[in-house]
């Protein structure tokens, strides 16, 4: 967890490197300091991080919304989900959990309402259903919320938590004080640091993960954090956005060598059941998969959807993320559309990612060479979403939707061996227009007309036969064309057609799905088969009157760190802008953007725009509005000392307004922008 109003604007005053460092230890507390009459004893060497952890985390649902009831609800859901049977284990709490001071002894406490019965009764409560708690702190003098620091207190806080029977530590990178350490680098302080706290916690005897969240990149921690701890964190705090998804992704790419069993890279806390949609979340948690991530699934547990359930209980997809050889999966290609990522896995098998990352159904292929499987008559692909393997002759492939992913176990097999059906594809390609010219957005309108193209291809061994390739569409949706047929598809062949899809005139925003539908033999016509695939058609339409943006639903957006927030400021409290206080709102921090679909519907955008009150003076940003890739309005560098920005532009025609927010080019540090009051004017209709 990141949080904005941290400390590391000293940053460029610790470059040096100091002649002497203070003993690691004395970070901690002295013994005398120890709880609850505790002394230390021997570190244990039992495993805690074999596997990368799996269980769950509050902080992207509840933030400070914490309390005792929430966690013991939640590890009784975790139970009757089936969670617990598919290996989740860790039920953990991130900030806000402790009282706002420390107790008479110096003390690490419970808050008192928030969990009347203290801390242990609340892991005893976890412990007998099987599971384990996790609790977070810091290694800065607060946290990042502002609730007491472990600085000063390390051993003492480690000694607290083991009484307790805490199982998982996360300790997070706020409120540093760099000034105690002259001469040294940010990183020197913060392997220093965790170093201490990493000898704490096993001075306490009892096995607790250890969870690093120094979540600034430039320290690099993979490079340091596994000598001392079981995970880190790569990179900085993210959304439920697939852009922020893909980001945290492709930081994944280059550190594959410094995973593996006892020590993970955190790509961060799961987003299953709060992406945009079923898709994205299965595609979301195959790419964890694939990275060997910790699986920490960061929804309301007590009320997800059979959905979210079935994806993160899904034990083919977790046997990936649990293989006990601990390979990170590699990218064996990218580009701006499509991924191909290949794990090898404990028995040889390969596990294989496509991932579109697009907006539109792309075919992504690889082949078994490709992966780094040996040369083989046949190969078993078996489809880890759809839990049915088939045959291929090489190939792996599919036409994959917008924002999803296939993911595929791949082993080779001895000519004649199994009785697997030819691995087959459909695709199908709803032609749809960009929004406007250049833009990336492909949207379609009521009555429109669009061309789709479909297709069905056999990558097995022989040939199927008697093929039929069908396309079918929502109700009211009038489709124009015939099915067509071939008497063979060869291996490697397709088959294709061209169908004209019109949208209904009284049609309502949403997602559409076009399906393929190809019928077949195979087996020397022994066997007869279907396979199929969906495509969606976006729809969209206009808002009208006069709403806030923060009152709609945006077509994307992305927050330097955590959430775009509506209508609050990132710890709950209200949009404030120089004193004055806004109902309506968004906040994020830089660098930032955010759009918004209009349709041409719309004239005017108003809004005030400027830093929030709560960054107490420091932070610097920018604003840049445009329309349809063009831009209408720059204000330069915003500070605190900048007069608030009434802006008034003009909108008329466009199909997307975005709004982006720069660092100013001096860091991202305190940058809490806020877009405020921000109504549009548009048609009634």
């Amino acid at each position: 967890m990141i949080r904005p109003t941290r400390h590391t604007s000293l940053i460029t005053s610790l470059i040096a490197i100091g002649a002497a460092l203070v003993a690691t230890l004395a970070l901690a507390n002295p013994a005398s300091a120890r709880p609850l009459g505790q002394t230390p004893r021997a570190a244990t060497s039992a495993p805690v991080a074999a596997t990368p952890p799996m269980g769950w985390n509050d902080w992207y649902t509840f933030f400070c919304d914490v309390n005792e009831q929430l966690v013991e609800q939640t590890a009784d859901a975790m139970v009757s989900s089936g969670m617990r049977d598919a290996g989740y284990r860790y039920v953990n709490l991130d900030d806000c959990w402790a009282a706002s001071t420390r107790d008479a002894n110096g003390h690490l406490r419970a808050d008192p309402t928030k969990f009347p019965h203290g801390m242990k009764a609340v892991a005893d409560y976890v412990h007998a259903r099987g599971l384990k708690l996790g609790i977070y702190e810091d290694v800065g003098t607060k946290t990042c919320a502002g609730y007491p620091g472990s600085y000063g207190h390390v051993q003492d806080d480690a000694d607290t938590f083991a009484s307790w029977g805490v199982d998982f530590v996360k300790v997070d990178w706020c409120n540093v004080p760099f000034g105690d350490f002259p001469g040294l680098s940010q990183q020197q302080v913060a392997v220093k640091l965790y170093t201490a706290y990493s000898q704490a916690l096993k001075a306490t005897g009892r096995p607790m993960f250890f969870s690093i969240c120094e979540w600034d990149p430039k320290l690099r921690p993979w490079t340091w954090a596994p000598a001392i701890s079981n995970m880190w964190r790569t990179n900085n705090d993210y959304g439920s956005q697939w852009s922020q998804t893909l980001a945290n992704l492709d930081q994944e790419a280059p550190l594959a060598q410094y995973a593996g069993p006892g020590h993970w890279n955190d790509p961060d806390i799961l987003m299953v059941g709060k992406m945009a949609n079923d898709a994205e979340s299965r595609a979301h948690f195959s790419a964890w998969a694939m990275l060997a991530a910790p699986l920490l699934a960061g929804n309301d547990l007590r009320n997800m959807s059979a959905a979210t359930k079935a994806t993160l209980t899904n034990r083919e997809v977790i046997a990936v993320d649990q293989d006990p050889r601990g390979a990170q999966a590699t990218r064996l290609s990218h580009t701006d559309a499509a991924d191909v990522w290949i794990r090898t896995l404990a028995n040889g098998d390969r596990a294989v990612m496509l991932l579109n990352r697009g907006d539109t159904t792309t075919r992504i292929s690889t082949t078994a060479q490709a992966a780094g499987l040996p040369s083989a008559g046949a190969y078993a692909v078996r489809d880890l979403w759809a839990h049915r393997t088939a045959e291929s002759a090489g190939v792996i492939a599919a036409s994959v939707p917008a924002h999803s992913a296939a993911l595929y176990r791949v082993s080779p097999l001895k000519d004649g061996a199994g009785d697997y059906p030819p691995a087959t594809e459909v695709d199908v390609d709803p032609q749809v227009p960009p929004a406007y010219p250049g833009s990336d957005l492909h949207v379609a309108k009521a009555g429109q007309t669009i061309t789709t193209v479909a297709g069905f291809g056999d990558d097995g061994r022989t040939a199927v036969t008697d093929a039929t390739l069908n396309l079918t569409g929502p109700s009211g949706w009038k489709i124009d064309g015939r099915p067509v047929s071939a008497p063979a598809v060869p291996t490697g062949k397709r088959l294709s057609g061209t169908w004209q899809v019109t949208v209904p005139a009284d049609v309502g925003p949403g997602s559409y799905t076009l399906t393929g539908t190809a019928t077949y033999r195979w087996g020397d016509g022994a066997h007869a088969a279907t396979a199929r695939t969906e495509s969606t058609v976006r729809v969209l339409v206009g808002p009208t009157g006069s709403p806030y943006l923060s009152d709609l639903s945006w077509l994307s957006a992305t927050n330097g760190y955590g959430p775009v927030l509506v209508d609050k400021s990132y710890f709950g409290g209200p949009l404030t802008i120089h004193g004055t206080t806004y109902q309506h709102g968004l906040w994020t921090n830089a660098v930032a953007s955010i759009e918004y679909y209009l349709g041409g519907r719309c004239s005017r955008l108003t809004a005030d725009l400027g830093l929030d009150d709560s960054v107490q003076g420091q932070g610097s940003v920018t604003y840049r509005i445009s329309a349809d890739g063009r831009s209408i309005y720059d204000s330069g560098v915003v500070t605190n000392g900048t007069p608030t920005a009434h802006v008034d532009v003009p909108l008329t025609g466009a199909q997307v307004v975005r709004i982006d927010v720069g660092d100013a080019g001096d860091g991202v540090t305190y940058d809490n922008a806020d877009i405020a009051q921000p109504r549009l004017t548009c048609a009634d209709s």
